[in-house]
């Protein structure tokens, strides 16, 4: 019998009372050769079209995310394999359930950076499940990779109104690039819009990764009428204590002017994430001022875009 599956165009022939495929916990208790696990795994699966079972599937799934000799070649003929053998929305369950030593596929496959498995994998989960996307974002933040963290779309609303509003404002979505070195790091941010966002929802809010913790960036109108800028440590970040410079860029309102001094704010911090909280307390606190109000502003650019970086160093 001749299978070809429609997803990864691949045709293999299916072998009547095919053995059933290796143990993952028999090989992997066993010594482990550079190329035993993929071996013994490809010698069953390439002439076959489909597993036997959820649990076979499950074995070859557990194999891709954490054998030690990993072959990115195998994860297409492993998943044609499950596809052929579970209902899509079946195999997509079994890959956000916490069924490899309490988390799930994604998980490990970020964790143990096999990125061509995580892509392969999020071709089956269109929408993941509050637990598998929590699980991504914890994976994101073990291996303190911002830029993945961004791709997956792994970032929280935090001001819902605003994200509504930059949607029908045609506004792309905030920027944050981290440079990382020996105790410290820097992360550089560009909001668009930024006055008109902030005055109509009065919040603009964004999450980032840096140093394996998850850190939310705030500006928003405070209930005494002041606008205020803060950083806050997230939830479940490990507590830290260092201290921060916060640089606002400036920007000369015509070309014969001189460029104005930016605005920079620098504190000391120490501080572990609320358990429990929904509001955790902020590392960077202060007060702007009026000018996100001012028209004139040159902490903003000819195109209404505002510029800062956040130097934070760790003790």
């Amino acid at each position: 019998m001749t299978f070809k599956s429609e997803a990864f165009d691949v045709s293999v022939t299916v072998p009547c009372n095919s053995p059933a495929p290796p143990s993952y916990d028999a090989i992997s208790t066993s010594t482990v050769s550079a190329d035993s696990i993929w071996s013994k795994l490809c010698r069953w699966i390439f002439p076959r079209a489909s597993l036997q079972s959820k649990q076979e599937c499950l074995s070859c799934i557990r194999a891709i995310v954490s054998s030690p000799d990993y072959s990115p070649s195998f994860v297409a003929q492993t998943a044609s394999a499950c596809v052929a053998t579970l209902p899509a929305a079946e195999f997509s369950k079994l890959l956000q359930q916490p069924n490899i030593e309490d988390h799930t596929a994604p998980y490990w496959a970020i964790v143990n950076n096999r990125l061509e498995a995580l892509w392969a994998f999020m071709d089956f989960i269109p929408d993941p499940s509050p637990a598998c996307y929590s699980d991504l974002r914890l994976a994101c933040m073990m291996v303190g990779d911002n830029t993945l963290f961004t791709q997956l779309d792994l970032r929280e609303i935090v001001s819902s109104k605003d994200d509504s509003l930059r949607q029908f404002l045609g506004c792309t979505p905030d920027e944050v690039q981290i440079q990382e070195s020996s105790g410290r790091f820097v992360a550089s941010f560009c909001f668009r819009m930024f006055q008109k966002r902030l005055r109509t929802a009065q919040a603009i809010a964004v999450e980032y990764l840096a140093r394996g913790r998850m850190w939310t960036l705030w500006f928003y109108l405070c209930s005494d009428g002041k606008w205020v800028v803060d950083c806050r440590l997230e939830e479940p970040s490990l507590p830290v204590e260092g201290s921060n410079q916060l640089r606002i860029e400036a920007h000369r309102k015509s070309p014969d002017c001189a460029t104005p001094e930016p605005l920079i704010i620098t504190t000391e911090f120490s501080l572990a994430p609320e358990s429990g909280s929904c509001i955790p307390r902020p590392l960077i606190y202060y007060r702007l001022g009026d000018w996100p109000m001012d028209n004139d502003t040159v902490y903003v650019d000819c195109e209404g875009t505002l510029h800062m970086s956040l130097t934070i160093t760790v003790k």
